[in-house]
């Protein structure tokens, strides 16, 4: 048997979104909720698209190599893209504009690795106001109790629209003005959406960005396989987002995780 690292080894092996790993002595599942980022995604209306470019290729670095170098070059693409892409932490001066001190490169760990729950709303129609009361009712349901310090995710269904991109930056709900306070009131540290956005649409007036820039609190958009998590509490989340110093936000890789049981 070979492995990775070896010569004649297979490499790192098949990328898969889901997999048990042994971590801090116990047997844990992992699961990816990030999506990719690539330049067919589906974008916010107005942010920048991606592209990507060839910078070196590695033909071109083997150009300054030694003719009998066994080295074969490197390759390195360029980007370009909006802090604000595919599965993203925002920040708090992303919609706080007193606040230039809280950047995506301060938000501190405890924030981004925490206890969660998920729920569920997809019920909720597209471009109305996810209410209070239904987000009482979804927690209920999955009998989840918000406590201080957690991750709360919702569905919304918008994620099933990811391969249609023009229906899914435009038809799922948000969060509307009381159902975000509430959510802040339980102390909840950060909050997630399958959706593009917290904030429905048709309400121009960001009744949820606006609350979480009163009570300083950060938020993540497009997250991924909320639905895969196979229970609605007792389980950590965990974000990556890049340290973009000044940033108002950040691609995030963000996996879910949970103790697998002994049965």
């Amino acid at each position: 048997m070979t492995y990775a690292g070896e010569p004649g080894g297979t490499g790192p092996g098949e990328y898969r979104d889901e997999l048990e790993i042994d971590l801090l002595g116990r047997r844990v599942r992992i699961l990816e909720i990030s999506r990719e980022v690539s330049t067919t995604m589906p974008i916010y209306p107005g942010h920048v698209g991606v592209a990507y470019w060839p910078h070196v290729t590695h033909e071109q670095a083997r150009q300054r190599l030694p003719d009998d170098s066994g080295f074969k070059g490197y390759a390195v693409r360029g980007m370009v893209a909006s802090e604000h892409v595919s599965t993203h932490v925002d920040s708090i001066w992303h919609f706080n504009p007193d606040r230039p001190d809280l950047t995506i490169d301060r938000v501190p760990w405890e924030h981004l690795i925490t206890p969660a729950a998920w729920c569920d709303v997809s019920d909720v129609a597209p471009r109305t106001h996810i209410t209070r009361d239904r987000m009482r009712r979804a927690l209920d349901e999955a009998e989840v109790e918000l406590r201080p310090g957690m991750t709360l995710l919702y569905h919304t269904g918008a994620g099933e629209l990811w391969a249609e991109p023009l229906r899914f930056v435009a038809e799922y709900p948000g969060l509307d003005r009381e159902a975000s306070a509430w959510l802040l009131d339980q102390g909840i540290v950060n909050l997630g959406t399958d959706a593009v956005s917290t904030d429905n649409p048709a309400d121009l007036y960001y009744p949820n960005h606006r609350t979480h820039a009163e009570r300083l609190v950060i938020h993540t958009e497009m997250v991924n396989n909320i639905t895969r998590i196979p229970r609605h509490s007792e389980f950590w989340v965990a974000f990556f987002p890049l340290r973009l110093v000044g940033g108002t936000g950040s691609p995030a890789r963000a996996l879910a995780l949970w103790e697998v049981d002994d049965a």
